[in-house]
């Protein structure tokens, strides 16, 4: 694929991505947590393979903390939200107000040190939630220690990302293919969400990042691309592997009410393997490099507008970990 190159070998389900200025990349790796890529593509991963709730972890979402220790979206039915540093991974936060911990799509935090936590449906399994008809999703955050639930009704919830300067949280709702918004300031939330785009056929939008401009990527699986909705909600295609009959068998089932898991676990594409998240990095923010679901490494690309720099950059995160 014209202008596609990759990082990484090895890798096990790296579903969420992030960088820093030193020129690491981190991605989810399963079962252990978080995997390190150096510049030189060396390889470290940063916690032993780990169980919670006698389950083996499922990371998703990650998140750099100032301290250089992460927060660990766990997505497996064990659920919560897990802290990893030096010493390995643990229960961070239960998220929720019940005795269950549901499996915890998403982990983010901003500039005012808010935690933002998303879960994707009350359902167990959450494949009972692969359809048209299901908004059961929630926008949680932790805050000062304290967990409440901010937003509901959602479409099974993914991504979400604040943006102050504008003044908007959005919301990657995956089920009913949009990106929506909630007004946002220092002081929280307020209103009820709007819809901001909603994503062509096939395009089911899992993780967002927000560029120099105001604009928003999302990556989205199943139609396997990544797709620029500008300030305006005009939407460019930066980079895809659309495969039509796939996309209309997939969407035939989800029509029908037949969408299951496996229609995220496979996929006919060979470059990109159902990407998921994004994340800008390069000294000038002005590449992208791709978390996936089906790969063992990480597609990446140039951006058509450099990034935002995210609250993480200049974070150092301390030497450790085992070379694989």
């Amino acid at each position: 694929m014209t202008g596609l190159s990759y990082v990484g070998r090895g890798l096990r389900r790296p579903e969420s991505v992030l960088a820093t200025a030193s020129g690491d990349i981190y991605c989810s790796h399963n079962g252990h947590g978080v995997a390190r890529i150096r510049p030189d593509g060396a390889q470290l991963l940063l916690a032993p393979a780990t169980q919670i709730g006698g389950l083996p972890i499922v990371p998703n979402g990650i998140a750099l903390r100032p301290d250089g220790s992460f927060l660990v979206a766990n997505i497996s039915d064990a659920g919560g939200s897990l802290e990893l540093d030096a010493d390995g991974v643990r229960l961070f936060h239960p998220c929720t107000d019940g005795e269950t911990s549901p499996p915890v799509n998403f982990v983010a935090l901003d500039e005012m040190g808010r935690i933002w936590i998303t879960v994707s449906s009350t359902y167990s399994p959450r494949c009972l939630a692969y359809n048209k008809h299901t908004a059961n999703g929630y926008v949680a955050m932790i805050e000062g220690g304290k967990f409440r639930v901010v937003l509901e009704g959602l479409a099974y919830t993914n991504e979400v990302r604040p943006d102050y300067e504008g003044g908007w949280l959005y919301i990657a709702e995956t089920m009913a293919q949009r990106i929506s918004r909630v007004r946002l300031d220092e002081k929280g939330l307020h209103g009820a969400p709007e819809v901001f785009a909603q994503l062509p056929r096939g395009a089911f939008l899992d993780g967002m990042e927000i560029d120099s401009e105001g604009g928003v990527l999302a990556a989205c699986i199943i139609s396997s691309e990544l797709i620029r909705i500008d300030p305006d909600g005009g939407q460019t295609v930066i980079m895809g592997e659309r495969m039509d009959a796939w996309v209309n068998q997939v969407e035939d089932a989800f029509d029908a009410g037949d969408m299951g898991r496996h229609h995220l676990d496979t996929s006919p594409t060979t470059g990109l393997r159902n990407i998921a998240s994004l994340a800008y990095h390069g000294a000038n923010l002005d590449q992208i490099v791709c978390g996936n679901l089906l790969d063992d490494k990480l597609p990446c690309t140039a951006a058509t507008v450099p990034g935002r720099t995210p609250v993480h950059w200049h974070t150092e995160v301390p030497f450790w970990g085992d070379a694989f």
